[in-house]
């Protein structure tokens, strides 16, 4: 399991969120538990189902600590560029380029929640399938699903489906998502897009697990769960 090196919290106020470290490590120098970092948000965040954030930046910003997307950037590259984040490498890409396999580091687990009863609940290839679909259920409006229409093969027929039953099958294969197996996620595009794998790096697509999302409902967006090194441990919507 990856814990992080430290526990710490940070008390994000006016406007703003609380979020503390997801568990204790064994540094050498922990942090100090009574500092404080007060940051003032200018802005309202959205909640943080981040799915169905109106790309808030703040709920951005917040979402990112406790999500974590298959790729990130390495910032301090020049340029910029994407790296893994919880895959073991970047994506075997098949020689048409439409077709990307992505293997998920073994041993990364979410948050403790009751929506998990006690488990301790391991990151799998299935919740990003899952969470990918999500931002195409018609159910969600995500302000991100036209960056996902037309992409994945298979994808599209379920949501009209879905428009017109007035509810998403999770459970319908989907041939250009598919998880080979517990660890293994394959994404098959309709044709070559140069810019789909940045949108794995975004916070809308970090991993959810099912069971929180069906237990939480909409009100999910006030109860984030997700594998990042931080929890949201109290929440007033829009104000702190």
């Amino acid at each position: 399991m990856r814990i992080s090196k430290r526990l710490g919290h940070l008390l994000l106020a006016p406007v703003c969120m609380l979020i503390v470290a997801n568990a204790a490590g064994t540094a050498s120098n922990p942090a100090d538990l009574s500092k404080v970092v007060h940051v003032a948000f200018e802005a309202a965040d959205d909640g943080f189902d981040m799915v169905r954030t109106n790309n808030s930046l703040y709920s951005t910003w917040v979402g990112e600590a406790i999500y974590e997307s298959l790729l990130t950037y390495d910032y301090l590259a020049r340029p910029a560029k994407l790296i893994p984040k919880t895959v073991e490498a970047m994506p075997e890409i098949s020689k048409d380029g439409r077709t990307y396999v992505f293997h998920i580091k073994k041993g990364i687990f979410f948050t403790p929640d009751p929506a998990f009863n006690g488990a301790r609940r391991e990151l799998t290839a299935q919740d990003y399938a899952y969470s990918i679909k999500r931002v195409l259920d018609p159910k969600n409006r995500s302000p991100q699903a036209s960056s996902f229409e037309g992409k994945i093969v298979g994808l599209d027929a379920i949501v009209e489906e879905a428009k017109k039953l007035g509810q998403f099958n999770y459970d319908a294969p989907v041939a250009g998502l598919e998880t080979l197996d517990r660890y293994t996620l394959r994404i098959q595009l309709n044709a070559l897009d140069q810019t789909f794998l940045y949108l794995l790096a975004h916070s809308t697509t970090g991993a959810v697990a099912r069971e929180v999302i069906e237990k939480y409902g909409a009100d999910s967006g006030r109860h984030p769960v997700g594998t990042g090194a931080y929890f949201l441990k109290e929440y007033v919507p829009r104000s702190k």
